[in-house]
């Protein structure tokens, strides 16, 4: 169980990639975890970035995070963004907050 206000440390094992950002988003309160996960699910702006400005990150990152004011069930959804392209990588986490 996670508390508000904790620090959690986000790890990622990476390629070496050119990268723009590490985007950290959280579902929006009421949130229903029966239904597929869209972007209208998720508070609007991330609660952590780290910007990288196209450097390379090593092959695991971890990114200290303070957690927004959630309470009960949610989703942490990390954005990896490419320098290079337009694409991006996703990786999901199920958290309690209690």
């Amino acid at each position: 169980m996670l508390a508000v206000g904790a620090g959690l440390g986000l790890p990622l094992v990476v390629a070496a990639r050119a990268t723009t950002s590490f985007r950290y988003f959280v579902t929006r309160n009421g949130w229903n975890p029966a239904q597929p996960l869209t972007r209208a699910a998720l508070d609007p702006q991330p609660f952590l970035t780290q910007n990288y400005g196209g450097r390379q990150p090593p092959s695991t990152v971890s990114h200290p995070a303070t957690l927004p004011a959630k309470q009960g069930r949610h989703l942490i959804l990390a954005v990896w963004d490419i320098a290079d392209t337009g694409n991006a990588f996703c990786s999901c986490a199920d958290v309690d907050f209690g």
